[in-house]
């Protein structure tokens, strides 16, 4: 009889296969505690879809608000070969009598490895239904994260194993604290068989090893499960989530086992590379993941470019991120990070020139550049990342409307060495200036473990300036308030778009690491009202004189580029005559 269920079961597979249609499923109200099933996944790099058995234990049941889910137990040669169910099975599709009843999805976490959880078809359809507007810029916000099957005592492991390729050591460790929030973690290193080429016409069959990835090209982050049904081009697969983020847009991937690994307790995992990309997963919700063939996501290209002066060692990287905006910044920040870390000679004691370009139509030039120097006496790259990071999470977190990233490109210059200065004096060549008037200051810097260097800067006295000592602040760029530092100034008053707009102005002209800042030191407020209103007076009697004898207002803050990141503070007085 065994012999006969499975030869049935595997004819009707077959039909399957050559139509890619979808086969007659068993409702889940017909299955019943002690049914024989059969399970179709792939174990080995030869690429064979191989059967295992499976006895229906019973149904699981967690109450209103929760998906029902199947209790199995797996048995036969290929369970025994690999130990168990593992890890990127799940997908795999189970059939009863050639009807098929859902995917594998979950093993139980801490418990035997051959007893695990299916996702009912049933579920698993309902995705092919689901909206799906996700695939043009701007991409809709979707921060749903990952909910874990509970009930009973029973926690279900539904999570997926996460592979990459292209990060080092120190990339993987950015890579998994910023990801880790959004559900991402479980990684495991793997190679990444044909990741930077695209397939229109592929074809998957059940039972056949899938991809989901968000990241493609030099680098790659994604997963890997086992496809559960095909209907045309559409396909489902996993039985569980991948990041259960909704209506998502991430590659699709055509993948190849390369092997197994057992683990204690549930804990094994099947090895498999993400390959080509063969199309579009529009949904990553409860029951699986849902997606088309041919039909492909929209990107975000990122290209970084590494110059290491110490070994004159150029290297260019490039990848695409699948958009997503909570994906883009993370994902863009750790692949900038992993290029200086992979790049780089040693990171240690290092100064790092960056610039970076955003394409988007967050403003209306289309582009967003800046440029700084940062300075570590260990793993420089986690500061030089800091800028990118905010600015990408500015952009993808307007909240007036949704604001496109179209491209970034980073270009970042390692110079293994402390470029570091610190002032010594500033001394003006005059000490008796009147408003609006300019004072050259000889700024005396010690570089490390350098010869002394003077500069010459001017700095013009405010037309508002009250006579009597003026004392001016000269600092590095980095030693500015915390708020001013990390660009989240933000007006009081305006429209939501001035205010979003003011803080990508705000973090633009932040003060960098490499200027010498000049600016005056506050003078006293008036402390009465009859103070203050004098003050009034007295400066719009100053602005009026100056707009008949055509001055302008000087700046009240003057920004000059060094060679050197500026690490302290001194002070220069000036005496400021009558105006």
């Amino acid at each position: 009889m065994r012999r006969l269920f499975l030869l049935v079961a595997l004819i009707f597979l077959s039909v399957a296969r050559a139509a890619l249609a979808m086969p007659e499923i068993m409702p889940l109200e017909k299955i019943q505690s002690g049914m024989d099933a059969v399970a179709y996944t792939v174990i080995d790099p030869t690429g064979k879809i191989e059967p295992f058995d499976v006895k229906i234990i019973g149904l699981l049941d967690n109450g209103k608000g929760s998906a029902k889910m199947i209790m199995a137990k797996a048995s036969g040669d290929v369970i025994e070969k690999t130990g168990g169910v593992l890890q990127g099975m799940s997908g795999s599709p189970v059939y009863i009598d050639g009807k098929l009843v859902g995917a594998v999805a979950a093993g139980l976490k801490e418990m035997s490895p051959y007893t695990f959880f299916i996702t009912p078809i049933e579920s698993m359809l309902k995705l092919w239904d689901m909206p799906d507007t996700q695939n043009q810029l701007p991409y809709n916000k979707n921060t749903a994260l990952y909910k874990k099957i509970t009930g009973g005592g029973i926690e279900p492991e539904t999570k997926a194993a996460i592979f990459f390729s292209g990060f080092d050591s120190n990339g993987l460790e950015f890579l998994k604290r910023e990801m880790k929030p959004l559900g991402f973690d479980n990684f495991y290193a793997a190679s990444a068989n044909g990741r930077n080429s695209v397939r229109a016409n592929a074809t998957l069959e059940p039972g056949a090893p899938m991809g989901v990835a968000v990241v493609c090209g030099d680098f790659l982050v994604g997963a890997t499960g086992t496809v559960t049904a095909v209907d045309g081009k559409k396909i489902l697969g996993f039985g569980h989530p991948f990041t259960h983020a909704g209506n998502v847009n991430f590659f699709m991937t055509d993948s190849k086992v390369i092997g197994t690994v057992s683990g204690v307790n549930g804990n094994g995992v099947k090895i498999s590379s993400v390959g080509s990309i063969i199309g579009r997963i529009n949904q990553d919700r409860e029951a699986g993941v849902a997606g088309v063939l041919g039909n492909f996501p929209a990107t975000v290209p990122v290209t970084v470019t590494v110059k290491d002066a110490a070994t004159n060692k150029t290297e260019t990287y490039s990848a695409k991120i699948a958009y997503n905006e909570t994906l883009v910044p993370k994902l863009g920040s750790a692949i900038a990070y992993t290029a200086l870390s992979k790049t780089a000679d040693s990171l240690a004691e290092s100064t790092v020139a960056v610039n970076f370009e955003i394409k988007t139509n967050a403003v209306d030039s289309g582009t967003i550049s800046r440029q700084n120097v940062f300075y570590s006496p260990s793993d420089v790259g986690q500061s030089a990342v800091t800028e990118l990071l905010k600015m990408l999470t500015l952009i993808c977190s307007n909240t007036v409307e949704e604001s496109s990233v179209f491209g970034i490109d980073v270009t970042m210059t390692l110079d293994n060495s402390r470029k570091t200065a610190s002032l010594v004096s500033a001394v003006p060549d005059k000490k008796l200036v009147k408003p609006g008037e300019t004072v050259k200051l000889t700024v005396t810097l010690q570089p490390y473990r350098q010869p002394e260097e003077t500069i010459v800067i001017p700095y013009t006295v405010p037309l508002t300036r009250k006579e009597g000592p003026l004392v001016l602040d000269l600092h590095g760029g980095a030693l500015v308030p915390v708020a001013q530092a990390t660009g989240v100034v933000t007006p009081s008053t305006g429209t939501p778009e001035q205010i979003f707009q003011a803080k990508i102005k705000s973090l633009l002209g932040a003060n960098r690491n490499n200027q010498l800042i000049v600016e005056t030191n506050a003078a006293p407020a008036p402390k009465t009202p009859q103070e203050l209103k004098a003050e009034v007076r007295r400066i719009k009697k100053v602005q009026e004189r100056a707009r008949k004898l055509g001055l302008k207002p000087a700046p009240a803050n003057n920004k000059f580029d060094t060679g050197y990141i500026i690490d302290n503070v001194i002070q220069a007085t000036i005496n400021v005559d009558k105006f």
